[in-house]
């Protein structure tokens, strides 16, 4: 029996036990049945190393009460999972499993180190061609494949394959002594294919390139503006997280308040899951609810939040299909799919001249984000100056600093372009990929750190 058709033929199962096994009370149910395979490397240097193959399955059921939730997961397929999370207690796993065959010959081909590597060692020498000054190409890439049967809250079951490619590619140049590092992160929820891998070489590269003329970057309070895309981490991080269904139940500093005007009425942000291509999409959440877009601020009035089943029920509201977990063996969360903000009416040329000193982030890397506030400090790694009205010199990699509520009320200019951008978003252990979506903005203040000269 083909893998698919044994997790659908488990998901009847599973089901029957969930309407057999609920426990009195309960609010809602949901299980999962899934396989997986996972294949990541580096790609350094035209050697592909560190080379990891991970496959899996498992089997989960979920109860919602009113006190608690009550989650149970297994290895592989065993539908009685159902009468374990009955059963009682907090989330974990137990129980035991049966594997339904094995890896090697399910294994889907193009996942396999070998079919990607002629792609990967293309975006090298992509990357290689722009300059003799680059020294170094190194992707990490990630490549998956999950087949799933989702049983909803009413016991219906859905069917959804999801692929992902995801890369970091990472470009060192070198020239007089001088150093300078060039990020970027392309991803797809398809296969390799869907990466334009020389578009993707050429453009880290340029990065890298542009960053050996740097300069010190200023210290002080300055308009930002943020690139689209990728730059779109910004909102996600500082400002979407306390928006997650459970950071609200914590007491985030939007509880209370729906219907407020709490952004700038140039702000009009979406969560969707719909958007072709991008990493955080797909057709239901892993509790089975249908995906559909979720308008969280409207013209700057803050209309909705992200939930899952459980903060869905201690709220009042249905779930709006944002229930995500890494594997079927943890427990879903509320968590965002891809941010999506409204492209605005300017374009990029008139925002960067009406600013007359500032920087522009062309890339918001990693940083600290407290998420029930949205305090925050990010990196910015390919960075300019803003003088005068024009892009100028290139900076070396400095912070931004601020707070979510801040960001939001201090946007004050909206690009008319948009770009689909990728990253990877971590909570409670558990990291699933996001999509970033949206226009180059500024925001009229944020800290900028420097770099101390």
């Amino acid at each position: 029996m083909h893998p698919r058709e044994s997790v659908r033929s488990v998901g009847h199962d599973l089901a029957a036990e969930l309407r057999r096994s609920r426990p009195p009370g309960h609010l809602a149910a949901s299980g999962q049945v899934q396989t997986w395979h996972r294949t990541s490397g580096r790609l350094a240097e035209g050697r592909v190393s560190d080379i990891s193959v991970q496959w899996g399955q498992a089997t989960a059921a979920r109860y919602i009460t009113r006190d608690t939730f009550l989650h149970r997961s297994v290895s592989g397929f065993d539908p009685t999972v159902a009468r374990l999370a009955a059963a009682g207690g907090a989330a974990g796993s137990g129980g035991t499993g049966r594997r339904a065959g094995g890896p090697p010959g399910h294994r889907p081909a193009w996942t396999a180190p070998g079919a990607a590597i002629t792609a990967l060692r293309e975006l090298e020498q992509a990357a290689r061609d722009v300059d003799p000054a680059v020294a170094q190409v190194v992707i990490d890439f990630e490549l998956a494949e999950q087949d799933n049967c989702l049983v909803d809250a009413r016991g219906d079951l859905h069917d959804e394959t999801r692929l992902l490619s995801y890369l970091t590619v990472r470009v060192i140049a070198r020239k007089g002594g001088r150093v300078a590092t060039g990020f970027y992160t392309p991803g797809v929820s398809g296969p390799l294919s869907g990466i334009d891998m020389r578009a993707a070489g050429a453009e880290v590269a340029r990065r890298a390139v542009t960053g050996l003329a740097a300069r010190p970057a200023p210290v002080g309070r300055l308009p930002v503006v943020v690139a689209g895309g990728r730059g779109m981490v910004l909102l996600h991080e500082a400002c979407c997280h306390p928006l997650e269904g459970d950071e609200v139940l914590r007491g985030s500093v939007y509880a209370g308040q729906l219907g407020r005007t709490i952004a700038s009425p140039l702000v009009t942000l979406r969560d969707d899951p719909t958007v072709p291509g991008a990493v955080g999409s797909y057709g239901f959440d892993d509790e089975g609810v249908r995906a559909t877009p979720t308008t969280l601020i409207e013209n700057g009035v803050l209309t909705g939040w992200l939930t899952d089943q459980e903060s869905a029920a201690r709220l009042g509201l249905d779930s709006s299909g944002n229930g995500r977990c890494t594997t079927a063996l943890q427990p879903p969360q509320p968590r965002m799919t891809n941010t999506r903000l409204a492209a605005g009416t300017s374009s990029v040329d008139e925002i960067i001249a009406s600013t007359e000193y500032g920087i522009y982030a062309e890339h918001v890397g990693g940083g600290e984000v407290i998420e029930s506030t949205g305090e925050f400090t990010f990196r910015v790694t390919n960075g300019h100056l803003i003088e005068n009205g024009r892009v100028t010199d290139p900076i070396e990699e400095t912070t931004i600093t601020g707070t979510g509520t801040q960001v939001l009320r201090d946007i004050d200019a909206v690009a008319d372009d948009s770009t689909v951008g990728a990253a990877k978003c971590g909570k409670f252990g558990q990291w699933v990929t996001v999509g970033v979506v949206g226009p180059t903005l500024r925001v009229g203040s944020l800290l900028v750190g420097g770099t101390g000269r």
